[in-house]
């Protein structure tokens, strides 16, 4: 390209016909390469996600719009020997093709890696730690961000924490087995120093276990974020020793603040005080991850149905925790067909019969009574139901 410069300058201070001789040549030389750069250019990107897209649907199984997604994340084409040569290695440590499928469905950048220099070692280390072929393939069918994660600069170290947080190497492998994605969460900006502040505001070990082996994801978050809703849920006076406080910090990490308002707000509508909202919440924190149907189904049940009071379900929200179509309001419309039958004349207490096995109930108020009054089956099955119910209840 310098010497053609070259060339140009020294051919303009020459005639005319030399000039345009040079100039010729120059398109002569430099056209068809230009040209040729850009055309290639064009045809490179539209062939590679041509090529992404048919690899993935027709050698990894993708159906047509799964494949058109992938396709979009992975930066592979045609020239490349790694997707087939990735595929061949899975498929070596067993993984059949719904794995396969899964997997690059979920993150389809394992095909442009090296298997052999980058895969094999993780799969290998996987293998060493205890873990079954069977089990290292569903672990990164589920999760297989791994196979993206450095071996000597997350995954090892990640599994020494695990291992001096639960006490022993059998442990570490158990949460892996149970909590597959937790390999993806970031070390340094989230887990560690997650685990590492905990202990400072007085949370002992033990419940810093159950967070791990329970609600690993929790433990996952950034640190700024965990850290507030830690401070928020000790703030309200949660018990640091109990699982509801697990529980709690378990709910406002999966909820948003507007979210956490809204049900508040809710919760005023039906006319709980703020005070009865927060004793609510310290005894059923996950009741604010309901959607607001649910809320509003279980409110209006017990508060206008039952005729239950925001103070009484404050105190006894365990009841609004049962499923209301296929426990509460089926029991209910038993009890109220045995009362109006004369069956059951004292009163009951509610939230201990709620609370029965199914077993129990069943033998206890169906089937003792089915010979005498059939009704009772369809009520216990959801197929009869009252628009009051007056049985007596114990106040508790």
């Amino acid at each position: 390209m310098m010497m053609l410069v070259y060339l140009y300058k020294r051919q303009s201070k020459t005639s005319n016909v030399k000039h345009e001789t040079f100039h010729n040549l120059n398109q002569c030389l430099l056209g068809p390469i230009i040209r040729c750069y850009r055309t290639k250019k064009i045809i490179s990107a539209a062939d590679q996600t041509a090529f992404r897209t048919l690899f993935l649907k027709n050698k990894c199984g993708l159906s047509g719009e799964a494949a058109i997604r992938s396709s979009k994340y992975g930066q592979f084409g045609p020239s490349d020997v790694n997707p087939d040569r990735v595929l061949s290695l899975l498929r070596t440590y067993g993984f059949t093709q719904p794995s396969i499928s899964k997997i690059f469905s979920r993150d389809p950048r394992i095909l442009q890696y090296c298997p052999e220099k980058i895969l094999k070692p993780k799969l290998d280390f996987l293998l060493s730690s205890s873990l079954s072929q069977t089990e290292v393939i569903e672990i990164v069918t589920k999760n297989p961000r791994i196979l993206c994660r450095s071996l000597n600069n997350h995954l090892i170290p990640f599994f020494n924490l695990l291992m001096s947080l639960t006490g022993c190497y059998s442990d570490a492998v158990a949460v892996i087995k149970a909590k597959p994605l937790i390999l993806s969460y970031s070390i340094s900006k989230g887990f560690l120093p997650n685990v590492e502040f905990l202990p400072t505001i007085g949370v002992p070990h033990s419940q810093i276990l159950k967070l791990l082996c329970c609600y690993a994801q929790v433990l996952g978050q950034p640190h700024s974020k965990f850290r507030s809703h830690v401070l928020k849920v000790k703030e309200m006076g949660f018990d640091l020793t109990s699982s509801y406080f697990i529980s709690a910090v378990k709910t406002l990490t999966f909820i948003s603040d507007s979210t956490w308002h809204s049900r508040c707000d809710l919760l005023r509508s039906f006319g709980f005080s703020d005070y009865e909202i927060l004793s609510l919440f310290k005894k059923l924190p996950a009741f604010m991850c309901f959607s607001d149907k649910n809320i509003r189904g279980r409110l209006d049940f017990f508060l206008n149905k039952l005729r239950w009071t925001p103070s009484r379900l404050s105190t006894n929200p365990i009841v609004m925790s049962y499923s209301l179509e296929k426990r509460t309001i089926p029991r209910c419309s038993v009890l109220q067909l045995l009362v109006l039958r004369n069956i059951i004349t004292e009163s009951l207490m509610l939230s201990t019969i709620l609370a029965m096995t199914e077993q129990r109930f069943s033998k206890g108020f169906v089937t003792l009574h089915k010979d005498e009054i059939p009704e009772v089956v369809e009520a216990y099955h959801g197929k009869l139901r009252f628009n009051e119910y007056t049985f007596q209840q114990k106040a508790r």
